[in-house]
């Protein structure tokens, strides 16, 4: 519209991903949004979304970022597909930071427990945290395991084959459409955010909606002992299946704060299924 020049500039880093293709629309109502990945999204593409080409980790294709107000890094959010080099977290903050403009504001996408879990994944998304809160006019954002219709997670567990998951903790998975929503009443707001969904589900309660939405029989937890001695030919990391032990439901509060409803997960994947 006429209005462009007065909207503020973000600029979406890893938009191309589940999160950002999802999230981007819907940021792009209240703001002009570009978005920098490695390749372009089609679905972005078609919603007209501006693409620039870049990888986080070079340093060079970041100067672009001076030009924008709010920067949203959305690298290597928890369940996408997870990429060995967990760097991208600490050397994209770095890179990120060393190139906004002090007045923009840096988002980060962190995840839930990354202040409190070991694993590599954990430990650099800490770090990352860190250096952002020392650098200040920050918004953290902390969600607890992120479902949609094309997320890593919910994709495995409509490849699943056989009845048996391995134990979990409590996940409360939280809606892709959801955050979406929530973005633009984040994005300005300086602090932690933690999102959690509203049903204290395990994996194995994830997995036994979804197979009793495709009429398919019980499923059984199976402890770790059992699954470890297949981890080579399954679609999970052993990393990942000790971040799926911890709690992710330490962030319901937000939705009261912003009077909105979450989504079910049950009730959710009922709709995706049945292409509702």
């Amino acid at each position: 519209g006429s209005g462009e020049g007065s909207l503020k500039k973000i600029l979406v880093i890893g938009g191309s991903g589940f999160v950002g293709r999802n999230i981007i629309p819907e940021l792009s109502k209240y703001y002009s949004v570009s978005y920098l990945s490695r390749s372009e999204c089609k679905r972005l593409k078609d919603l007209g979304i501006q693409w620039i080409k870049g990888d986080i980790r070079n340093e060079e294709d970041l100067g672009i970022i001076k030009e924008f107000d709010i920067i949203i890094d959305l690298v290597a959010v928890i369940n996408e597909k997870m990429e060995r080099h967990h760097d991208v977290n600490v050397i994209g903050m770095h890179n990120i930071i060393t190139n906004a403009r002090r007045e923009s504001r840096i988002v980060y996408f962190s995840a839930m427990n990354a202040n409190i879990g070991r694993t590599r994944y954990f430990v650099t998304k800490y770090q990352a945290e860190n250096m952002l809160m020392e650098r200040g006019n920050y918004t953290i954002i902390r969600p607890s395991i992120i479902f949609g219709s094309d997320d890593y997670l919910t994709k495995m567990l409509l490849d699943l084959k056989l009845p048996f998951i391995p134990k979990s903790g409590r996940l409360c998975p939280v809606y892709i459409g959801d955050i979406a929503l929530l973005m633009p009443r984040l994005v300005e707001l300086d602090g932690i955010f933690e999102i959690s969904g509203p049903e204290e589900l395990t994996l194995k309660d994830m997995y036994s909606i979804i197979r009793r939405i495709r009429g398919k029989g019980k499923v059984y937890g199976v402890p770790d002992i059992l699954v470890y001695p297949f981890i080579p030919f399954l679609p999970i990391t052993r990393e990942q299946l000790y971040m799926l032990k911890m709690d992710f439901c330490h962030g319901k509060e937000i939705w009261k704060r912003f009077s909105m409803e979450p989504s079910k997960y049950s009730e959710t994947m009922e709709k995706i299924l049945k292409g509702g």
